[in-house]
């Protein structure tokens, strides 16, 4: 709360005795309640009270016109009745109260009327500086430390202890009241100097200094709690050390500014100090001894303390990540009270994520509920990684579709596709993009289902990159037989180019048809992705791969024949000729070959046939033909075998013209040995 520059204006008013009349000057209007109060506190405060020369202080609110009266009381011997006093009260407006540091400006204005003193003067209103020094370094004997003890330990009780020293007592009383929030201050009520209980006929007082603690103090103070008989209260010693202090602390400012939207009174003022020790009493901030300081706040309403309440809270999301759950959903709770909008420091988003690691139900709870905990928790939901959302649906894999529908790339986290609750209903609505990022997760994750859908989904090109990096996955082999099945798919896998390890175009060819992959259009398939291949494999996994290219090339769908023969022919002739390939291998190969008339026994001179008759009755490429093997011998019974029909040996003339002129010496000697046989 910031100081009032202006000038505080002070009222005043004399009580007294002349011409039988009580109030004898005032400079404002009182409504007639307001006058009756001032004229029963201004009254002698009890029998036998024997004011001192420098007279008593009282203070009390006129709560109704939001007014303040401070008053000193001196004894009035020299008018015509026994026990008459003259009473001077500074009357302050309650905003001008809030703006005092200290009570110096307003004792200085006081003034007993001596002699013919013109009482006029107290029809004039006064100023005073709202700047004026704190009073500080109040001197606490056990006495004091007793009262203020027993003022915040008993919050309900009036307060009565004996006088001491009036000069002493006056400054102990006042700095207790300048020590107060504006709020409480403007409420409490004090005597220095009382011998009965006004609170019935006039203003309810918090503190009265007796001038004896007498066997009958109760009869002259119903319910009063004497400060001897209240228990110390450890929690109240910042409060005795601010009184004390000779240099402003910490602890003045904290009440200044926490206390202006709390309306307990007294009674909030040990909760404070356990709130301020909690924060402020050095190291790490005691967090849920505040919010349990902060619940006993609770019966004077759910929105008191709204500033401090943010203070602590602000603390709090400093460590949000490491509170306990009690601190942490006072957090929660302060967030949806304000809004969201009383602190930009204490962040929804922050603490929803918070809320998550926490409980993803409760998160869930938030989102659906709105609010500003609600807002937080849609930001965070976009701002979570896709690991922290695997990792809290771990622990609540129930939530699985709902995080999926808002965040779907938790999908591309093979995590998420471990979790007990997940199936490959989510894949229903995944786009081609979707699919690219999906795939790896799911494979790394051993997910079979879920291959016909995202292979049905995915581009080739990045199809073949995934499945590229995925051998070895325990779907690895589901996915490959998927993509197998989908013979369009297949085509565009294999003609990307991008599946570089030959273990996988020979496992996919394991799982195919020769035909099965169309080529309607360039080259075939099957050939780019041989081309693309590296990496070395064993005999066996060589001979079934040539075994397959062979019996496509054989048939009638690619429309590389030419080129896939001369990949595969010497390789499937010297397996044959050695008798090594296996039964399926072997299959693929002989369901091709013409039958061989006299030679049907003879698998090698089958081939030799089937493959002379396709390249010369489908006129394939003639230098393909030429350089159909580096086998120079494997060569020369290929020629031999054209050369036995009239149409081999046309077909020879065309491969002797397109090889006669090659650099290698190999390759021109098949062009003279051709020319020979086709004399």
């Amino acid at each position: 709360m910031a100081d009032r520059p202006m000038t505080p204006t002070i009222h005043q008013a004399l009580h007294g005795y002349n011409d039988g009349h009580r109030l004898i000057a005032s400079s404002v209007s009182l409504t007639s309640a307001d006058a009756r109060t001032m004229i029963v506190m201004s009254d002698l405060s009890g029998a036998g009270v024997k004011p001192e020369v420098s007279g008593y202080l009282t203070g009390y609110p006129l709560e109704g016109a939001g007014r303040y009266v401070l008053a000193r009381t001196w004894a009035a011997p020299e008018m015509p009745r026994p026990g008459c006093v003259w009473t001077h009260s500074l009357i302050i407006e309650n905003a001008d109260l809030a703006a005092l540091k200290s009570a110096t400006g307003l004792l200085a204005l006081f003034r007993r009327p001596e002699g013919a003193q013109k009482t006029t003067d107290y029809s004039v209103p006064k100023g005073i500086s709202p700047g004026n020094a704190l009073t500080r370094g109040v001197p606490l004997a056990q006495r004091e430390r007793d009262i203020v003890n027993a003022l915040y330990a008993k919050p309900d009780g009036v307060i009565v202890a004996e006088a001491d020293d009036a000069e002493a007592d006056e400054r102990l009383l006042t700095a207790i009241w300048m020590q107060q929030w504006p709020r409480l201050r403007r409420t409490f009520g004090f005597c220095t100097l009382a011998g009965m209980d006004r609170s019935k006929k006039g203003a309810r007082l918090d503190i009265l200094l007796t001038p004896s603690l007498d066997r009958h103090i109760r009869s002259k103070f119903p319910d009063s709690i004497v400060p001897s008989d209240v228990g110390l209260e450890a929690a109240l010693k910042p409060l005795l050390v601010d009184l004390e202090a000779s240099e402003p602390t910490q602890m003045r400012e904290f009440l200044r500014r926490t206390g202006g939207d709390v309306e307990g009174g007294r009674q909030v003022m040990l909760p404070f100090c356990r709130m301020y020790s909690s924060l402020f009493s050095g190291g790490r901030p005691d967090l849920r001894a505040a919010v349990s300081a902060l619940a006993s706040l609770d019966p004077f309403g759910s929105r008191q303390a709204r500033s401090v309440r943010a203070l602590v809270a602000r603390r709090a999301v400093e460590e949000v990540e490491d509170l306990d759950d009690a601190v942490f959903d006072f957090v929660v709770e302060s967030l949806e009270q304000t809004g969201g909008q009383a602190d930009p420091a204490i962040s929804a988003e922050r603490i929803a994520m918070t809320l998550w690691r926490r409980s993803p139900d409760r998160f869930f709870d938030a989102l659906s509920s709105g609010g500003a905990i609600g807002q937080g928790a849609s930001e965070a939901l976009l701002a979570l990684s896709a690991d922290e959302l695997v990792r809290g649906l771990t622990a609540a894999p129930h939530l699985t579709h709902r995080v999926a529908a808002r965040r779907p790339d938790v999908m591309s986290r093979a995590e998420f596709w471990l979790l007990d609750s997940v199936d490959v209903d989510l894949l229903a609505d995944v786009d081609a993009d979707q699919a690219e990022r999906v795939a790896p997760a799911l494979l790394e994750a051993g997910v079979d289902a879920a291959a016909p859908v995202i292979i049905a989904r995915m581009q080739p090109e990045p199809l073949a990159a995934v499945l590229a990096n995925a051998i070895g996955r325990p779907a690895f082999d589901a996915w490959l037989r998927a993509l197998a099945n989908r013979s369009e798919v297949a085509a565009g896998v294999l003609a990307s180019g991008r599946i570089g390890d030959r273990a996988i175009v020979i496992r996919l060819a394991r799982m195919s048809e020769p035909d099965g992959v169309p080529n309607d259009y360039g080259e075939d398939p099957w050939l780019i992705a041989e081309r693309a291949a590296r990496n070395d494999v064993s005999q066996p996994d060589e001979d079934f791969l040539s075994a397959f290219l062979v019996s496509r090339a054989l048939g009638r769908r690619s429309r590389s024949q030419a080129e896939l023969i001369r990949f595969a022919y010497a390789t499937v002739y010297r397996a044959l000729e050695q008798n090594r390939l296996p039964r399926d291998a072997e299959r693929l190969v002989t369901e091709r070959l013409d039958w061989g008339g006299w030679f049907a026994w003879d698998n090698c001179a089958r081939f030799r046939e089937t493959v002379v008759n396709a390249f010369v009755d489908r006129h394939l490429d003639p230098e393909t033909f030429g350089r159909l093997t580096d086998d120079s011998a494997l060569a020369i019974s290929l020629i031999d075998e054209a050369a036995q029909s009239g149409r081999g040996r046309r077909y020879l003339a065309e491969v002797q013209r397109q090889i006669e002129d090659a650099q290698d010496k190999g390759i021109r000697a098949r062009a003279n040995y051709i020319a020979k046989k086709i004399k």
